[in-house]
C-alpha cells in the first residue's frame, strides 16, 4: 500500500467510509459507471474527488474543444507558491484544472434523493467535499461548495445551476449555508485590514440570499460553536470528534433550526432586513464593536480595520491620526514615555527592540502631545509572563460591573520554533550542570527542567540557581546571556550593587535576574533576606526614583554566578532555596559559542516544547523534591556559613558523645550547654540563644515537665594521663533530648 492510499483510507475512515463502502454509481450520457467516491492521483499524491451532476451525469468542462471530467485534487501534503501579486508564499490543499470554472459537489445521497424526486426537508450547503460526505454518512441532505463565495454562476451572476436544478425538483422547505467554527477567528498581522476575512463571510451570506431569491425558499445561515474552532473546526472534524449518541444530537440539532446558540451550532434565519444584524453579527457594524470583541488579541496594536488605521487608547478606540499620543502612556496619575533601545552587541540586526517605560512630567508630554486625552489610559500596571502566542499586552478585569485595564509590564518573546539541530547548546549544557546531587544524579535532566519551567510554565516557583567556582573560564557569565537570549527582555544580568540599590524598578519586573560576581556577606543580612523574599513571596514592591513604590505580581527566577564557592552567602542548614551547582573550566574555549547557540535557539525550545519532564512538579515549594538539587557544593555552602552560635552548639554536642563512649541520647538544658561552651574560653554564649536554637532552627521541644538526667565529668586516666569522661551524677530539669544520629554521621 503506498502513502496516498494509506492517506485516502485515513480520510475515509474521518468521514465513516471504508475502501468497501467507497464507491457509487455516475452515469456517462446516461449509461451507469461504478466510480470511487474518493480516489488516488499518485502522481500529485493526492486524493482526487469526481464531481457529478444533481442526476449522476459526470460533470464536464470544456478545452480545446474536448469535454472532460471535472474533478479536484486535495493533496496530502500542502503544495507552496508563490503569489504573483503580492511575492508572498502561500500553500494549497486544493486545486482544479484551469479554467475549469466553478461546480457544486453532489453527494451520493444528493444524487439518489433527485432521481427519485423525493423531497427534502432541509438541504444544507457547506464549504468542502470532505464535509459534505461526512454529512451524507449521518443521512444529512447536503452538498459542497469549493468556497464560501462559489455559490454562483460567475457568467449569469444568478445561483450555480446545480443548486437551482436541485431546489427545483427535490422542493427543499429550508436552505441552509453552513460555515466552520472559525468564521469570526481574526489573527493580527501589521498593515492586514482585519475586516476584510468578517466581510468576506458576512457577503458571501449576503449574496446567497440574493442568489436564492428567485427559488422562494427559506434561509438560513449556520456555523459550528466557536468553541470548537481550536479543536474540531469543519463539520467533518467535529463528527469524527463525536461518539455515536452525540452524532444523533448533532443531526437533530441542524435539522431542528433553531435559532440562536445551541450545543453544536448556531443558527440565524436569513429574513428581509437581516443585513444589519448579520454585520452586528461579524462585528463590522462600528470599530468600537469590533475592538470589545478582539482586544485580547488587539491589545495595544495598531489595528486596521475597513482602511483605516485605529488603537485603543485604554478608554476607548481612537484613529490613529496622532502617533506622538502613542508613544505616552498614562498609568494612574503618573506619565510614561516608550522608549526603544537594541542591544548592540547581540542584536546588530536591531531586530528585537527592548522597551523601556521612562517616567516623564506631565508638562513635557503637554509640549509633545496637545490633546493629552489621546494619550492610553491605564488604571495600574500587571505583571503576567507569557513566553507563547497567548501573550497579551492589556489585561482586563471586571468586578461588580468596574472595568480595570492593565498594562503588562512583562514583553512579549519572539523566537521561531522549529525542528533542528542544537548540539552546540547541548553541550554547553552538559557542561553547566555536570555535577551531580547527593545521590550521584547528573544535573543536566534538571537544568532542563529548570529552563522548561521557567519558560513554559513561568508563574511556577523554582530554586535559585548558585553557580560557583574559583576558576576562570567556566562558563558561568555565558549562562546569563543564554537565558538572555531565551527570555530577550524579559531577563536582565546585574552586579551586587545595581541587584542591592534601593530602587528596583529596573529588574523586579522581569522573569530570570541574573547576579554576575554575587557576594553576600555576613554583614549584609538586608540582601540575604531581598534575596529569600524575591524567590518566594508572591508579590514584589517596585521602588522607581521619584515616585511611589507599588506591589506588583513577582515571578523572578535569580540566578547568582560566583566564584565564592563555599562562602558567597550564609545558607541556613534545611535551607531549600537554593540549588549550588559547582561548574567546572570548560575544556576548549569558542569565542563564537553566543552566536552558534542564538542559531539554534528555535530549535532547542521546539524540543523543549514536547519534552516530558524528567521530575515530577509540586513536590515541595520550588516544585522540585528538594533531593533533586542537594549537592554537596550546598552542604560545603551550609558548613562554611553556618551561624556561630550554632555551630559551636552542633559541635560541642558532637563533642560530647565522642567523648562519651557508647551513648546514644544525652541531655542538656540551656542553662547546662552555655555553662560548658562558655568554660572552654574563646567564645561566649547566652542560654538565650541557645533556647532559641533549639526551638527555631533545630524544632526541639523541652521535656514537659521536670525529669532526672545523667551528666558527666571529664577525669585523668591515673599513669598515662589521658583525659576520658564519665558519669559523674544525676539533675532535675527540663532538659531538651540529643540523640547520637542526628549530631554524628557514620562513614
Amino acid at each position: 500500500m503506498t502513502r496516498t492510499e494509506e492517506y485516502l483510507n485515513t480520510r475515509l475512515a474521518s468521514i465513516g467510509l471504508t475502501p468497501e463502502t467507497n464507491t457509487r454509481t455516475l452515469y456517462d450520457a446516461g449509461k451507469p459507471k461504478e466510480s470511487p467516491i474518493l480516489g488516488v492521483n499518485e502522481l500529485e499524491q493526492a486524493i482526487y474527488i469526481p464531481y457529478c451532476a444533481p442526476d449522476g451525469e459526470i460533470a464536464t468542462y470544456e478545452r480545446d474543444g474536448l469535454k472532460r471530467p471535472f474533478s479536484r485534487l486535495r493533496y496530502m501534503k500542502p503544495k507552496e507558491y508563490e503569489d504573483k501579486a503580492t511575492g508572498k508564499k502561500k500553500t494549497m490543499r486544493y486545486s482544479q484544472p484551469p479554467k475549469s470554472g466553478v461546480f457544486t459537489y453532489m453527494t451520493p445521497g444528493i444524487v439518489n434523493r433527485y432521481r427519485l424526486s423525493e423531497k427534502i426537508k432541509t438541504l444544507f450547503i457547506v464549504e468542502g467535499e470532505i464535509k459534505a460526505l461526512s454529512g451524507d454518512v449521518l443521512g444529512l441532505p447536503i452538498i459542497g461548495i469549493g468556497g464560501i463565495q462559489n455559490i454562483k454562476d460567475k457568467e449569469n451572476n444568478t445561483i450555480d445551476e446545480y443548486i437551482e436544478q436541485l431546489v427545483k425538483r427535490c422542493r427543499p422547505d429550508n436552505v441552509v449555508l453552513l460555515f466552520d467554527a472559525d468564521l469570526l477567528d481574526v489573527k493580527y498581522a501589521e498593515d492586514k485590514d482585519l475586516a476584510t476575512r468578517l466581510q468576506n463571510f458576512c457577503s458571501a451570506v449576503i449574496n446567497f440570499m440574493e442568489y436564492m431569491k428567485p427559488l422562494d425558499v427559506d434561509l438560513y445561515f449556520s456555523h459550528i460553536a466557536v468553541k470548537y474552532s481550536e479543536t474540531a473546526k469543519g463539520l467533518d472534524d467535529l463528527i469524527a470528534s463525536l461518539k455515536p449518541a452525540q452524532r444523533k444530537k448533532l443531526v437533530d440539532e441542524l435539522n431542528a433550526l433553531i435559532t440562536g446558540r445551541k450545543n453544536f451550532v448556531n443558527c440565524m434565519a436569513l429574513t428581509p432586513g437581516i443585513k444589519y444584524k448579520l454585520e452586528k453579527y461579524f462585528r463590522l457594524d462600528s470599530v468600537s464593536s469590533f475592538y470589545e470583541a478582539y482586544k485580547e488579541t488587539l491589545q495595544d496594536r495598531i489595528f486596521k480595520w475597513k482602511g483605516q488605521s485605529y488603537y485603543y487608547n485604554g478608554e476607548k478606540v481612537e484613529r490613529d491620526v496622532a502617533s506622538k499620543a502613542r508613544l505616552y502612556m498614562l498609568v494612574g496619575n503618573v506619565y510614561y514615555r516608550k522608549c526603544f533601545t537594541f542591544n548592540e552587541k547581540t542584536d546588530k540586526e536591531y531586530r528585537f527592540p527592548i522597551l523601556t517605560l521612562v517616567p516623564y512630567n506631565k508638562e513635557i508630554v503637554k509640549q509633545e502631545v496637545k490633546d493629552l486625552s489621546l494619550i492610553p489610559k491605564f488604571q495600574m500596571f500587571t505583571n503576567i509572563p507569557d513566553n507563547t502566542s497567548g501573550y497579551k499586552r492589556y489585561k482586563f478585569y471586571n468586578y461588580n460591573g468596574v472595568d480595570t485595564t492593565c498594562y503588562n509590564r512583562y514583553n512579549p518573546v519572539k523566537h521561531d520554533l522549529s525542528e533542528g539541530d542544537w548540539s552546540t547548546i547541548e553541550k554547553f549544557l552538559r557542561h553547566i550542570f555536570s555535577a551531580t546531587n547527593t545521590a550521584g544524579e547528573s544535573l543536566y535532566e534538571f537544568g532542563l527542567d529548570y529552563i522548561q519551567h521557567t519558560f513554559f510554565r513561568p508563574m511556577e516557583k523554582m530554586p535559585v540557581l548558585c553557580l560557583t567556582s574559583t576558576e576562570r573560564n567556566t562558563g558561568k557569565s555565558t549562562f546569563l546571556y543564554f537565558m538572555r537570549e531565551i527570555f530577550q527582555d524579559n531577563a536582565v544580568v546585574l552586579d551586587n550593587e545595581r541587584f542591592a540599590g534601593r530602587f528596583t524598578d529596573h529588574f523586579v519586573d522581569k522573569l530570570v535576574v541574573g547576579i554576575e560576581e554575587g557576594f553576600v556577606g555576613e554583614e549584609k543580612k538586608t540582601l540575604k533576606e531581598r534575596i529569600k523574599n524575591y524567590a518566594t513571596n508572591d508579590t514584589v514592591w517596585v521602588e522607581p526614583k521619584g515616585e511611589k513604590p507599588y506591589l506588583i505580581d513577582n515571578y523572578m527566577h535569580l540566578i547568582i554566578c560566583t566564584n565564592n564557592e563555599t562562602n558567597f552567602m550564609q545558607i541556613d542548614e534545611g535551607e531549600n532555596r537554593f540549588a549550588v551547582i559547582k561548574v567546572p573550566t570548560l575544556t576548549e574555549d569558542d569565542p563564537m559559542i553566543m552566536a552558534k547557540m542564538k542559531k539554534e535557539m528555535g530549535h532547542f525550545l521546539y524540543y523543549l516544547q514536547s519534552r516530558k519532564y524528567y521530575y515530577p512538579y509540586d513536590q515541595s515549594r520550588f516544585g522540585f523534591n528538594t533531593k533533586v538539587y542537594e549537592t554537596e557544593g550546598l552542604k560545603r555552602v551550609q558548613e562554611r556559613t553556618e551561624n556561630k552560635v550554632n555551630k559551636e552548639i552542633k559541635q560541642f554536642i558532637a563533642e560530647c558523645f565522642v567523648n562519651y563512649e557508647n551513648v546514644r541520647e544525652i541531655y542538656f538544658t540551656p542553662k547546662d550547654l552555655a555553662k560548658e561552651i562558655n568554660r572552654e574560653g574563646g567564645f561566649s554564649i547566652s542560654k538565650t540563644a541557645i533556647s532559641d536554637y533549639l526551638r527555631y532552627d533545630l524544632n526541639m521541644v523541652p521535656s514537659d515537665k521536670p525529669i532526672r538526667y545523667d551528666y558527666y565529668e571529664a577525669y585523668s586516666v591515673m599513669g598515662t594521663g589521658e583525659i576520658k569522661y564519665r558519669k559523674a551524677g544525676s539533675k532535675i530539669g527540663r532538659a531538651y533530648k540529643f540523640n547520637y544520629e542526628d549530631f554524628i554521621k557514620e562513614e
